[in-house]
């Protein structure tokens, strides 16, 4: 009996109630802090589900995965790496080519039979693009004479059968220049001419055949003139 009477006793003395001026102080700090914010943070949530469950069919499970999910305003992108800008070699223009002569021929200087091998290489180069043995026949001559008008005649040897001046006749050259008006010949006494394409004729030789191209059909740049499309018309005589 004595020892149940001390075991109560000591108990007692654990779970003595606290004072009432230390109860009154304890409630005056938790008034003046205000609510915690882990007892705001669950009723936010409560309010938000209880309103979400009566407006729509979703488990409740669902809403609080969703709730714990971040959702990030701005997507932070790393910064580039500043690149090196490619500087682009100034070009010549037009007008500044023609003030430094770059279109122009020296008139002295330049040897016939240091364009003959240029020669050869034409006449190789027109026996491939012209296809003779096939577009010779009269069944295919509008492509030859599309061809023709469309070739390259840097390396042409070619002469002047007829012409309004009369001082054009007869001259006879590798072409080493094509201009838009002009052909620029070198001549056999290594001699520069530049023969007008405008009311002249000329002629020229690959393999066995002869052509005549009738200049004044031939006043086009020679870039133009091989992706220009070329109409079948009658020649106009001189």
């Amino acid at each position: 009996m004595e020892k149940e009477e001390n075991s109560e006793e000591s108990e007692m003395m654990i779970y003595k109630p606290l004072p009432v001026e230390v109860r009154v102080t304890l409630e005056q700090h938790s008034l003046l802090l205000g609510p915690t914010q882990s007892s705001i943070k669950k009723g936010e949530d409560t309010f938000l589900m209880s309103y979400i469950q009566k407006r729509t069919p979703v488990i409740p499970e669902e809403l609080t995965t969703q709730f714990k999910k971040n959702f990030p305003l701005k997507i932070g992108r790393p910064a580039k790496e500043n690149k090196k800008t490619r500087t682009r070699k100034k070009v010549l223009t037009s007008i500044e080519k023609r003030r430094l002569g770059l279109h122009k021929l020296p008139k002295t200087g330049i040897k016939y039979k240091a364009c003959a091998p240029l020669h050869q290489l034409w006449v190789e180069y027109m026996e491939n693009f012209l296809e003779l043995e096939n577009s010779a026949k009269a069944a295919n001559k509008d492509l030859l004479y599309q061809r023709i008008a469309k070739a390259d005649y840097h390396g042409c040897l070619l002469m002047v059968t007829r012409s309004k001046c009369p001082s054009y006749i007869g001259a006879k050259g590798i072409i080493i220049l094509e201009t838009k008006n002009t052909f620029q010949i070198i001549c056999e006494d290594d001699q520069l001419r530049i023969i007008p394409k405008r009311d002249s004729v000329f002629t020229f030789n690959v393999s066995k055949w002869t052509f005549t191209l009738f200049g004044s059909h031939m006043n086009i740049r020679p870039s133009e003139r091989a992706a220009r499309k070329f109409k079948s018309k009658p020649t106009i005589d001189l």
